[in-house]
């Protein structure tokens, strides 16, 4: 009997410059690794379960990022573009 190993993914946020300040440094990150929180940020930012969301980056509007500051108590840098994906686990 064989065991499937199940890949725990979570979300992270990252933030750059704008593409007009031509530095694609990264600015800010943080991973959310709390998998109520991570349920939240899903409905939140694609209205699906964390689990349901794709692999890649979904670009963050100002309001999805005020409302994910207040959810997670965090105070986001101003004048970034913040974009969530998923991350695997290692």
């Amino acid at each position: 009997m064989t065991e499937e190993k199940k890949t725990m993914r979570y979300l992270s946020i990252t933030g750059f410059y704008p593409d007009e300040k031509q530095d694609d440094s990264l600015q800010f990150e943080l991973t959310i690794k709390d998998y109520e929180l991570n349920q939240a940020l899903a409905q939140l930012t694609e209205s699906k379960s964390s689990e349901e969301i794709e692999p890649g980056e979904l670009e963050l509007t100002v309001s999805q990022i005020l409302q994910i500051a207040d959810l997670l108590n965090v105070d986001f840098p101003k004048d970034l573009e913040y974009f969530i994906g998923t991350r695997s686990a290692s």
